[in-house]
């Protein structure tokens, strides 16, 4: 290069760093654009239906600050109107029509979003199996063109009497003293080999989680007072063809129950307890089915096992992203006759309970609990209500 272009060269580069209409500010927020955000989940066994609408939001702050702000991801009423109508399966509607109610609730664990209270809407209807189900909202945002955003399910349930739990199999009362022998977790001074745990089907239901709970009560001596607790045990969970008949069965690890109470329930303070610890001899059994869009939502959001830690976005939402889909839960609780509310412990699984005798005690020692029920005593304390 001679010495004028290079000289050349250096005047140009001089004169591009000082060029006056050089923009160096770089905008990192992109223009604010409307997001509506959904998650519904229509049930048949329920009278009051309650759906989330909310929206996405962008700032200049972090998430976290802008998370904490109230209404931040709330739209206001003059800004959003919904409703849900019925349509028979060919597509057509049926007249039915519920408009969405806003309310607040006040029940949300404290957290990064602002907790105080959180707009829900809700609609009461009484929902039936053989029809579909449409979320239709029309959303006018300032500076924005009117939105409908959608989305369709149908609602899953039993068409053939109530779902109900078919093994444990319930016996029903004897005479006092009689043993209804349902849930037997202790067989021969041994653990069982497993207790088969089964469910009616329901239809339309794909996945079916199920849990059982064991409760017990602290009461205090001097006052009466009662403190109820309950430890939840999972089942497991089956995934099955949409729409299959049948029954759905789990089994159920009967060594596990006695290892998590000796886990996670505190030790009793025999020499200076104030209160009595009673356990109840009922277990409570729980079913949740999901419908195939619930279903593959849930596993789609599942935490990535893979090298690539990408997950794909899953919604049913037209317009939005989100999910509006249908769920059944039920349980062993009998409102009407509590006395046959759940599933019964044999003698010899509240015995194991109470003294930790049958098994080995390296596995766990539950006496250590200070357990009770009434009519029989915890051996260290000996005393019986």
């Amino acid at each position: 290069m001679s010495n004028l272009s290079y000289r050349s060269f250096l005047i140009i580069a001089v004169l591009a760093l000082f060029t006056p209409g050089c923009e160096t500010d770089i905008e990192i927020i992109a223009p604010k654009k409307d997001v509506t955000v959904i998650y519904g989940l229509l049930e048949s066994n329920k009278t009051r239906h309650f759906i989330r609408i909310n929206k996405a939001f962008v700032g200049e702050d972090s998430a976290k600050v802008l998370a904490a702000e109230p209404g931040i991801n709330e739209y206001s009423d003059s800004e959003l109107s919904a409703f849900v109508r019925e349509k028979n399966l060919d597509g057509t509607e049926t007249g039915a029509y519920w408009e969405l109610n806003p309310t607040y609730v006040k029940s949300k664990e404290d957290g990064t979003f602002f907790s105080d209270s959180n707009k829900v809407y809700y609609f009461d209807a009484d929902l039936a199996i053989d029809k579909e189900y449409e979320l239709v909202c029309n959303i006018d945002v300032e500076g924005e063109d009117l939105k409908e955003v959608k989305a369709s399910t149908r609602v899953i349930g039993s068409n053939q009497g109530a779902v109900t739990l078919l093994k444990p199999r319930f016996i029903g009362t004897t005479s006092q003293g009689g043993d209804r022998a349902e849930v037997d977790f202790i067989s021969q001074g041994e653990y069982s080999n497993a207790l088969e745990v089964e469910w009616s089907n329901t239809s339309g239901g794909a996945s079916y989680t199920s849990y059982y709970r064991f409760y017990y009560t602290d009461v205090n001596k001097s006052t009466g007072e009662r403190t109820r607790d309950s430890l939840t045990f999972s089942v497991g969970t089956e995934r099955v063809t949409e729409g299959q008949t049948g029954t759905v069965s789990f089994q159920i690890n009967p060594e596990e129950f006695f290892i998590q109470v000796d886990r996670n329930v505190e030790d009793y303070d025999f020499a200076n307890a104030d209160f009595e610890r009673i356990a109840s001899d009922t277990l409570q059994f729980f079913l949740e089915v999901a419908d195939n869009t619930l279903a593959t939502y849930i596993e789609v959001n599942q935490p990535a096992t893979e090298v690539v830690q990408e997950q794909p976005e899953y919604t049913n939402v037209t317009n939005g992203i989100g999910i509006f889909a249908s769920r059944f839960i039920t349980s062993t609780k009998n409102f009407e006759n509590p006395e046959n509310s759940g599933r019964v412990f044999r003698k010899a699984t509240i015995e194991e309970l109470l003294y930790s005798t049958s098994v080995d005690e390296g596995s766990y020692n539950t006496v250590q609990k200070g357990f009770i029920v009434p009519g029989r005593c915890n051996q260290t304390t000996q005393t019986c209500r």
